[in-house]
């Protein structure tokens, strides 16, 4: 057998279990739900639920301010925002 041959066999077998690993994956949840599925089981007052609760506020406030500076990519845009 030829050294080619050898190099696309073993490209392709590489290939072949790339997308048989991604495939499984696909169907996991991410760990981020995980976490949040563990942590809604917990008490309320639980000091790392506490901490989850927050962690989730701040991104759901940094997404939601993304969201309004997003349209305002202008120059005189960022006077009126130094104002609020």
């Amino acid at each position: 057998m030829s050294k080619k041959f050898l190099a696309v066999v073993a490209i392709g077998c590489g290939a072949c279990v790339a997308l048989a690993i991604r495939s499984r994956q696909g169907d996991q949840p991410r760990p981020w739900e995980k976490m949040r599925r563990f942590m809604e089981d917990m008490p309320a007052d639980f000091p790392p639920r506490i901490m989850f609760d927050n962690v989730a506020a701040t991104r759901e406030n940094t997404e939601r301010i993304l969201a309004i500076l997003e349209p305002a990519g202008g120059p005189g845009r960022s006077e009126e925002l130094a104002e609020v």
